[in-house]
């Protein structure tokens, strides 16, 4: 068993957030450009939240949804920075490295709590009778 860098798992999610765009239709087809911009920002949960509204009054709901994947790759991506920095001797100290990793492990099970509603919503349209 090999163990994922935390990195990888953030790209990995953007990469499946690339293929949900494809999926949405026409609205999706314009979401798809946000995941491959990559993680630019590293603000917390509670900001990406209050990333709704600006999507509610004009975005998509795939940009949003991009957006918030993006900040979760950047929250896992600096916990895997400030992770190795500790590990290899460098200037983080012990709190920083927990309240990273913390904080990655929560907007990564809220990430996971997202996805199983969409699937489950998804299954849920799809057993639908015309």
């Amino acid at each position: 068993m090999s163990i994922l860098p935390i990195g990888a798992i953030g790209s990995a999610a953007s990469s499946m957030l690339g293929s949900l765009g494809q999926v949405g239709g026409a609205a999706g087809a314009a979401g798809t450009a946000a995941p491959a911009a990559g993680a630019a920002g590293t603000a917390g949960a509670a900001s990406t939240i209050g990333a709704t509204d600006a999507a509610g009054a004009g975005g998509s709901f795939v940009d949003s949804l991009g957006q918030a994947m993006q900040s979760l790759n950047g929250q896992l991506n600096t916990a895997d920075a400030s992770m190795a920095d500790f590990a290899s001797g460098g200037s983080a100290d012990i709190q920083t490295v927990m309240l990273d990793m913390q904080e990655a492990s929560i907007g990564l099970k809220v990430g996971i709590a997202v996805r199983d509603k969409l699937l489950e919503a998804y299954s849920e349209i799809m057993r639908l009778q015309i």
